[in-house]
């Protein structure tokens, strides 16, 4: 187990999005294998559309006679339904969704957060055409490993990202306050912690012993910097990151529950007086 150095580079702060209305907005980029497999469940979809109204098309066509002039022409016509009007209706209809995305809870946005208009998903949909049907999606995959956000070039050029709306709840855990820390917590100065960096430490925790080694030994550290800065004093030297992460939990949170009752008595006691006030004489 790793212990606690003197300095660490401190970890950059979590991406937002501050809009005209000074409202900061917590977008959280779906990660590029879920969009993968989002987009295999919605390019396998478009490839049974396509095949099966090919397939109708050529049983109409042998029963009818219908000129070559005209198969052509519905070809066409059928690619473009299948491979523009898909996507386009869907994000339209679904208000940024797929069935791919529906599956794995993404949703397609505006950069600024807001709902995708009609000529972004159509730009999208076109550039679809080239960077993932006509090459296999290497230029896809390419761009979306290249950019920060997992955009593509139909991304880019509309000014949309796809973002992850629904995530797996943890089961909500109460740290018990480490024994060797419990005289340190409680006469340290234990401020509130960031809401961006409270929910890192509590996804960090419970799932930190099925963590890569390396991996938990460079998380733990980032979180210890940037939980540093709302404690005083330190914690003894030699002490472990995710022990004094778990005291900070602890101590903070019996801090608020503290402050929580005494709010709660205080409302209980007016209320009471306010019921005794003799209206009436």
């Amino acid at each position: 187990m790793t212990t606690m150095g003197a300095t660490d580079a401190a970890a950059p702060p979590r991406e937002g999005l501050i809009t005209g209305d000074a409202v900061l907005l917590d977008l959280r980029p779906a990660p590029f294998p879920v969009r993968m497999i989002s987009a295999i469940i919605d390019g396998v979809l478009q490839l049974l559309l396509f095949f099966g109204a090919v397939i109708g098309l050529v049983w109409v066509a042998s029963r009818l006679e219908i000129d070559q002039g005209y198969i052509a022409a519905a070809l066409v016509l059928i690619s473009v339904l299948v491979f523009v009007g898909y996507p386009l209706l869907s994000e339209l209809l679904l208000r940024g969704r797929s069935v791919g995305r529906l599956v794995m809870g993404t949703r397609v946005v505006r950069d600024d957060g807001g709902p995708v208009h009609a000529r972004q998903s159509l730009l999208r949909a076109v550039m679809a055409m080239f960077e993932i049907w006509s090459t296999s999606g290497a230029l896809a995959v390419t761009c979306s490993l290249l950019d920060r956000r997992s955009r593509r070039v139909g991304d880019l050029l509309a000014g949309t990202m796809v973002i992850q709306e629904r995530m797996r709840d943890l089961v909500p855990q109460r740290h018990e306050m480490p024994e060797q820390l419990h005289t340190w917590a409680t006469g340290a100065d234990v401020g509130r912690l960031p809401l961006t960096l409270l929910q890192d430490i509590r996804g960090f925790l419970p799932r930190a012993e099925q963590m890569n080694p390396a991996s938990r030994h460079q998380l733990s550290r980032e979180l210890l910097q940037r939980t540093l800065p709302h404690v005083a004093p330190a914690p003894p030297p030699g002490t472990d990151p995710e022990t004094f992460l778990r005291a900070v939990l602890s101590e903070r949170s019996r801090r608020d529950e503290e402050r929580l009752q005494r709010a709660r008595a205080r409302h209980d006691e007016l209320s009471a007086e306010v019921r005794a006030v003799p209206f009436a004489s």
